[in-house]
């Protein structure tokens, strides 16, 4: 689906806080997990479902059950997101706005996440929780491969996996940009009981004024879009009309869907695009390192 995108690849690098920061435990209440000591209780922030869809009606036997999800987050001055797992629960976070810190089990010093930075929620025995320091609020987009009923916001429905028709035209590409920041390999993080042969991806578009992003899909290889900055006029091969996508929203393509995106703005326009598709479209991708 996205093999085209690897052609051009960027790393998004992740700083390191040095050892003067250290927030004060004894301010909250905590619990610990894995090993990890944190908050037990989250402060001050909110999250919006763009959209989910549901893989085993993707045809993807080995994530049945599960569903591809993307999440957008905000976090104010002092907000904290507790300590937890995600030994279930893969994911990758891109820091659209400001600058937080994350506290890990498999490291000794926080790490110092900027904006347009990625990191990747991978590994069973994964503990960690978050807390913005800074002097702004803090934006996120997360993308993550969920257990049903796990969508922790009742008024969202799981979109129904569409029946594209058979034709339907893709204009040429024009004035776009795009990275695939990082990867979970799904198959390695859930030590190989599911997802085998599958990759949780995670790509950056940008779309010039006037650019068109032509995307094709095939059945079992679902997308999530979200919408950073901008506007953009979306046309699907399941839809009769296009329809506007304004930004902090998104859309959900599955089941063969062909779509492409045209910016009518004045500003580029930036894309975050989730995917569930084979490992293989990976090859030759380094992925960001919590490594000093």
């Amino acid at each position: 689906m996205f093999s085209k995108f690897t052609a051009s690849i960027a790393i998004i690098a992740l700083g390191l806080t040095g050892t003067a920061f250290a927030f004060d435990l004894s301010s909250v209440k905590t619990k610990v997990l894995l090993g990890l000591e944190g908050p037990a209780g989250p402060r001050g922030i909110k999250n919006k479902v763009i959209g989910v869809t549901p893989l085993a009606e993707e045809g993807i036997d080995s994530l049945a059950g599960r569903n591809l999800r993307a999440r957008y987050w905000s976090i104010r001055q002092e907000g904290i997101v507790p300590v937890h797992g995600h030994t279930l629960r893969p994911a990758t976070i891109f820091t659209l706005q400001g600058d937080i810190f994350e506290y890990r089990n498999d490291q000794e010093e926080p790490i110092l996440h900027n904006a347009g930075g990625l990191s990747l929620e991978e590994g069973h025995n994964l503990a960690h929780w978050w807390i913005n320091e800074g002097d702004e609020d803090v934006r996120l987009i997360a993308f993550d491969v969920v257990i049903d009923g796990n969508i922790l916001d009742e008024s969202v429905k799981v979109s129904p996996v569409p029946s594209a028709p058979t034709e339907f035209e893709l204009p040429k590409e024009k004035g776009v940009e795009r990275k695939m920041v990082g990867f979970v390999d799904l198959e390695k993080h859930f030590q190989g009981e599911y997802g085998e042969g599958l990759a949780l991806t995670h790509y950056r578009v940008s779309i010039a004024p006037g650019g068109k992003l032509p995307l094709w899909t095939e059945a079992g290889q679902p997308s999530i879009v979200f919408v950073e900055r901008g506007r953009v006029t979306e046309h699907r091969s399941d839809k009769e009309e296009p329809t506007d996508i304004a930004v902090e929203s998104g859309s959900v393509l599955g089941g063969g869907v062909l779509a492409w995106w045209k910016n009518d703005g004045f500003i580029p326009v930036e894309l975050h695009i989730g995917a569930v598709e084979p490992i293989a479209v990976t090859e030759g991708v380094k992925n960001p390192s919590h490594a000093k």
